[in-house]
């Protein structure tokens, strides 16, 4: 009698947790929010692949870039902030030290201050970007490309458009499925420079011991900034050697996947993802021929919570 009535209590008790667990699993809606209850810091592994299709129609893969920085978040009021530092390099391959975007993660130190999805001030580009360029080793004729005063514009404009996309949502939304109409009702997708297509919600992943809500940005690009793919898909013997005669008119459009995981209660960040697939024009500058060549892309960002080592004094 005991150890039936031992069984029925056991039956009730696991009866209710997995109606609690079940509940969890299917949340229709999730809240999102971008307050911190107390400073956040982060470890930034970043690494991105740069490759383009050869004649053939074969992938062939260019250069690799790799850096990690140390991050802190904090906020006050609705006034998030963002500093960013620099700890290394580990990029390889022809282009290591001349993607001008992938530079931006090697600059000494970076402060963003945003409200909601938009970025206030940004600052340490400026100067940091000029000395960075002084200190890697590259042969001058790049050096002077990089030192063109319309980049560091550019690579603002690439933090912000970053910042945007990873905050996206705000309050209450599906936990999964398309939500563009709902995004553009709240206008929250009236950008100037891009045209994003759609806005899909995956749900949640576990990453890094989190619980981060999973999305997805697919969008139309054009080229407003050198990836310097076409110096990398002409001069490392991916294509013919005539086809170097081919540098003028350049031009891209990118369809692009921007896949953002992050803690909805917070916006602190879990990973980002970007898959790029280029469509590349080049044109010859006498007899005006054009040539089309393919580029894939991927941005990795993966961010890690700093925690005590264990057996440190708390």
């Amino acid at each position: 009698m005991r150890l039936s009535r031992c069984l029925d209590i056991c039956g009730v008790a696991l009866a209710a947790f997995g109606l609690v667990l079940l509940s969890g699993c299917n949340e229709s809606t999730v809240t999102v929010g971008y307050k911190l209850p107390a400073p956040v810091d982060l470890e930034l592994y970043a690494e991105s692949y740069y490759a383009t299709v050869d004649m053939e129609g074969t992938e062939q893969m260019g250069t690799i870039t790799a850096s990690y920085d140390d991050l802190n978040y904090s906020s006050s009021g609705d006034t998030l902030k963002v500093k960013r530092k620099y700890v290394m390099d580990k990029s390889r391959g022809y282009l290591k030290n001349f993607m001008p975007t992938e530079l931006a993660f090697r600059i000494k130190e970076v402060d963003l201050t945003a409200v909601d999805r938009a970025v206030i001030s940004l600052e340490g580009i400026d100067d940091g970007y000029d000395s960075l360029l002084t200190r890697i080793p590259m042969p001058e004729r790049w050096r002077k490309q990089l030192l063109n005063p319309e980049y560091k514009p550019h690579l603002k404009r690439l933090e912000k458009h970053r910042w945007e996309m990873t905050h996206l949502l705000k309050g209450e939304i599906p936990s999964k499925g398309n939500i563009t109409k709902l995004l553009q009702d709240q206008g929250r997708l009236n950008f100037a420079l891009i045209k994003i297509d759609s806005v899909v919600v995956k749900g949640f992943e576990n990453r890094d011991h989190r619980r981060c809500l999973d999305y997805v940005v697919y969008l139309t690009e054009t080229e407003s900034f050198p990836y310097y793919i076409w110096e990398q898909h002409v001069n490392s013997n991916i294509i013919p050697e005539k086809y170097k005669a081919y540098n003028s008119g350049l031009k891209a459009e990118y369809n692009t996947a921007f896949e953002v995981m992050m803690e909805p209660e917070t916006g602190i960040p879990c990973q980002e993802r970007e898959v790029k697939v280029g469509k590349h024009t080049m044109v010859h500058p006498v007899t005006k021929d054009t040539v089309v060549f393919e580029s894939h892309i991927t941005n990795e960002r993966l961010f890690n919570l700093k925690r005590p080592e264990e057996g440190s004094a708390e």
